[in-house]
Formats: C-alpha cells, sequence, structure tokens
C-alpha cells in the first residue's frame, strides 16, 4: 500500500462542500462529538492544513490553524493556534503537521517579520503531547524543565483570553461535553507511565480521557527549527530506507 501523503493548506472559505463532508467522515473516526459542533469551531478558524494521500487524495488527517497578533508585556508576538489535529496512524511519520507548520511560519515572516512566533496548542491526546519532545527543544509545559517566569505568563495571559471561565491557573482547559477522544483513539495504559515525558502529561492533566486540554507552548526559534529539520530528515531517511 502506496502511503505517501502531501499537504494542502487552505482558507476556510475555500473549503468546498464535498471537503466539509471528508472532514466529518474523518473527525468521527477519532472524535464522539456532533457535526455542527465540529465545523462551527473550524470555521472560526483562519484556514484548514488538508493531509491527503498521494494514491488516491483521500482525506487522511487535517488541522485547524490561526495566527493572531498579540501585544503583550511590551512585545510584539505572532501566535500560531493549531487544534482538532489528526493523522491516521498509516500515515505517521511524514513530518505532514510540520509541513504545514512550516507554511504558516514562513507566511508570518512575511506579514509579520518584526513579531517573535510561537506555537501554542491544547492537547487532550498524549499522542499530540509527544509531539513536543520528540521534535523540539524547547517547549512547555515539561518535566525536566518549568516553565520560565515569561512563558508562564503568557500562557496565563493567552488563556484567559481564548478559554474564559474554562481556563484553569494550573494549565489545564477544563473539558468540554461536546468533544471528547473515542476511547480506542489514544488508551493511556499504565505502561506508558514509563515514559518521563508521558508520566508527567498524565500527572499535570489527568482528567485528559474525559476531554480536559493542556495547553503548550513552544518558541519557534532557531534552535527549535533546527530541531524540527533535522529530526524530520531523519526519519524521512529512515523511511526510504
Amino acid at each position: 500500500m502506496n502511503t505517501s501523503a502531501f499537504v494542502q493548506v487552505r482558507p476556510v472559505e475555500a473549503v468546498t462542500a464535498d471537503t466539509w463532508e471528508e472532514i466529518w467522515q474523518l473527525t468521527r473516526r477519532f472524535y464522539d462529538t456532533e457535526r455542527l459542533f465540529v465545523e462551527t469551531r473550524l470555521r472560526a478558524h483562519q484556514k484548514l492544513a488538508l493531509f491527503r494521500s498521494a494514491a488516491d487524495r483521500s482525506l487522511i488527517g487535517m488541522a485547524a490553524i490561526e495566527s493572531e497578533p498579540l501585544e503583550f508585556e511590551g512585545e510584539r508576538l505572532l501566535m500560531i493556534f493549531t487544534s482538532h489535529t489528526i493523522v491516521d496512524e498509516r500515515f505517521r511519520g511524514q513530518n505532514l503537521l510540520q509541513r504545514a507548520g512550516l507554511h504558516t511560519y514562513l507566511r508570518g515572516c512575511l506579514r509579520h517579520p518584526l513579531r517573535r512566533k510561537f506555537w501554542i496548542f491544547d492537547t487532550f491526546s498524549y499522542k499530540s503531547y509527544l509531539l513536543l519532545p520528540r521534535n523540539l527543544r524547547e517547549f512547555w509545559p515539561r518535566h525536566d524543565w518549568s516553565t520560565p517566569r515569561w512563558e508562564s505568563a503568557l500562557m496565563q495571559h493567552y488563556g484567559r483570553s481564548k478559554y474564559g471561565d474554562a481556563w484553569q491557573a494550573d494549565g489545564v482547559v477544563r473539558r468540554s461535553p461536546q468533544k471528547r477522544l473515542l476511547p480506542h483513539t489514544a488508551p493511556f495504559g499504565t505502561h506508558l507511565l514509563a515514559n518521563p515525558d508521558l508520566a508527567f502529561y498524565e500527572r499535570v492533566n489527568p482528567g485528559h480521557a474525559d476531554g480536559d486540554m493542556l495547553l503548550c507552548l513552544c518558541p519557534l526559534s532557531v534552535t527549535n527549527w533546527w530541531s524540527i529539520v533535522s529530526r524530520a530528515v531523519g526519519r524521512l531517511w529512515r523511511r526510504t530506507r
């Protein structure tokens, strides 16, 4: 089976009715939710990254993307927020999210060249959290490095602004009854606690199975981009072998 895939990044208003149907059919494989809720939330974003099979162009993954200029403590920032990230297991390891992220980052550099740029997202899946230690040098929160004061304050500011009453001071977004993972999507077995990153995730977000989300922050620095690219090249090399 050909498991190669490619990335399309589309403005939300350019997404066709047929593609919305594909998005729903993909979503219902992973989430316990309602179509109206999903489409309403996704249409509030600026763009959708669509991951398609090279063999038949079927939709095998996606992510919603929003770039938000922000002024914080005298600094001019660009926050690149992602959510609703899905990748079919058969197509993982191809750096699809990283490729979509690079596309968004480069466009952000053209529009906002002088702003510091950060990737920020919320997750109730340990698999999404695991992207951080597997790809980045700097990210928060983490088990081996306390979140610095400025970054912690930024996350608190962003969390209160974006989530309102659902935001909690410990960095967790209180669960929504309208969306959670299906039990088979990312089951968290006790054997995973041997991994210190996942043991930390379980400790700081114990309600993830019920839909509680952990907010994560990653500076899009030279250090992190070097880490992303070098590890992506390593995966592609191993894949071609």
